[in-house]
This record gives C-alpha cells, structure tokens and sequence, in this order.
C-alpha cells in the first residue's frame, strides 16, 4: 500500500513514522525538515513515555509535489495548516497526484468544505487524533502524548469503506484507531479540544498540562466549551457538556507535557491555525446570533501576538 503525506509538520510527521513501520510512505515537506530525513536516511521517532527512538524509513521524501507529479496513491494524508489546505490540494491537481482517498488529518473547522471544492466528487475522509507530538529538530519528531485517533467518511461514494480501511491501517502502524459512523460530533468535540488547549498554552506558553493543573484555566476551559455546545446546537450537533468538558481535560493530562502546535508556532513567529479554530467559531456563533465572548478574547489575544510577531 502506498500514501501520500502531504505536510510534515509534528502530527504528519508522526503518522509518517508509524505508518512507515508497514506500508509505503511517501513525504512532501519543507526543506529544512525534508533535507536532514534524506541526508540521514531516516525520520528518526522519539517516544517520550518509553524512551524508545524508531529510525522510520521512508520510500521517498521532497520538498516539491512535482516530484510525484503523474503518481498515484491509496492513501493521501493532508496534514498542513489547515490555512494551506486549499493551495496543497491545488498542488496535487495540478501535478496530477491521485489518491483514491483524501484524509485530512488537521485541526480545525471547514477544511472538507475546502476540499471538496477543489477535489469535487472524490472520496474525503477526515481523520481526528488526540495524540501530541512535536519536531524537536530537523529530521526528529517526539511522540509526546498517546491519545485515541477516529476516522470518518465525510464526501464521495466510497467514504465510508475508506474511512473503515485506514482506521484498519493506521491501528496496523501502531496508534490505536477507531472508524465512527458520525465524524461530524467529533468534529465539533476535537473543535473544543483544540479551542481550548492551543490558545491558552500559545497565550501563556505552558504545556498541555497546565490547563488540569490550574483551576483557573479549568474555568477558562469551562466557558470557551459552552461556547463550543451553542454554536454546535445550531449546526444540528448535539454535545453533552459533561462528555466535552471531560474530554478536554482527559486529552489536556494525557499530553500533559506536549507543546501545542500552537504554541509551537508562536515560539517560532509563525502565522496560527487560530482563524479555523476559535475564529471559526465566533465566525458560527455571528453567523447564528450566539454570543462567544471568550473564544473571541482568546482569538483576538492569539492574533495580537501573531500581529506582534511580524
């Protein structure tokens, strides 16, 4: 079996790593990353709770999508900033790079709708992982946190038969995966996870763990998932607060010494995903007259810092 990861950053990295253990990977990424992967023949993987380092070996790694232009694949795994999902699919279109799935393996709200704009009437899954993991340096990834990852159809005729195979391949790899009829509840629960954990450690620049340790974040927490609930509701989802907020907490201790890529991007001067994330749900809460006060601090204090950076 051969798949595409379109994007290397900690999370694609990561699934390029344990994938690699039984199928063929393939990888485009950036230079810096891609470079020292192919210099030293491997990606090396870092499991932080055992001590153990992986050298995954990859079938081919690039910096450039036209060097798989005309190839096709089973699988390609979207894994970029969800603010490049739009001109990386346009890049396989236009290099001629088929996969007979798309799984957008992202943060965020809105990215299938992007997808299927540019794709049309392909087979778009959406793949949600509660692990954490983060590029310690060129050619290393570290997994920081074991967390649970769902797959679910979204577009396209065969969605769901797909949805249910990569579950089954990624489990195979090593990361514990399940297939779920409804990934749009999901979506919204991963949304509030990501509501949550990214703005606050970006914000504060602490690690996951901060936010079960301190009562005051717990509070924070509190109010950003009520938030999340409303605007799902009106979206024709329905959340149970104790389920969310249980969740959060749980993933926020379980990657408890995860830096979030939000932080990440922070601590490098990089553009966040924060548009698609805690925007995306002021976006929702305007667009059905619910009011998000919290999340909008949030966004505005991340887009400051984004803004400062500059």
């Amino acid at each position: 079996m051969n798949i595409l990861i379109a994007g290397m950053g900690s999370i694609g990295s990561l699934f390029a790593g344990y994938l690699s253990n039984s199928f063929n990977v393939y990888a485009v990424g950036r230079p810096w990353h891609i470079n020292k992967i192919r210099g030293q023949g491997f990606l090396m993987v870092k499991i932080l709770h055992s001590g153990e380092k992986r050298k995954a070996k990859l079938k081919a790694v690039s910096d450039s999508f036209k060097d798989f232009e005309g190839k096709s694949f089973d699988f390609i795994i979207i894994s970029v900033k969800a603010y490049d999902t739009r001109s990386v699919l346009e890049e396989l279109v236009k290099y001629n790079i088929r996969g007979k799935c798309y799984a957008l393996l992202q943060n965020g709200y809105g990215n299938e709708d992007i997808a299927r704009e540019v794709l049309g009437n392909e087979n778009i899954v959406r793949i949600l992982t509660n692990n954490g993991a983060y590029i310690e340096s060129p050619g290393t990834v570290v997994h920081a946190g074991f967390g649970e990852t769902f797959v679910g159809g979204v577009y396209g005729p065969r969605s769901i038969e797909y949805a249910k195979r990569l579950a089954e391949v990624i489990n195979i790899s090593g990361l514990p995966a399940k297939f779920v009829e409804n990934i749009h509840e999901l979506i919204f629960l991963k949304l509030a996870v990501n509501a949550v954990i990214n703005p606050i450690t970006a914000i504060l620049r602490v690690k996951n763990k901060a936010i079960v340790e301190c009562s005051y974040l717990r509070k924070l927490a509190e109010g950003l998932v009520n938030e999340v609930i409303a605007v799902a509701k009106a979206r024709g989802v329905n959340l149970h607060y104790e389920n969310v907020i249980g969740t959060v907490l749980k993933v926020a201790e379980k990657t408890g010494e995860n830096i979030s890529s939000m932080l990440q991007d922070i601590m490098k001067g990089k553009r966040t995903e924060i548009d698609f994330i805690n925007g995306a749900i002021v976006k929702l809460g305007e667009r059905f007259n619910i009011p998000t006060p919290v999340n909008k601090c949030l966004y505005l204090l991340v887009k400051s810092i984004e803004a400062y950076a500059k």
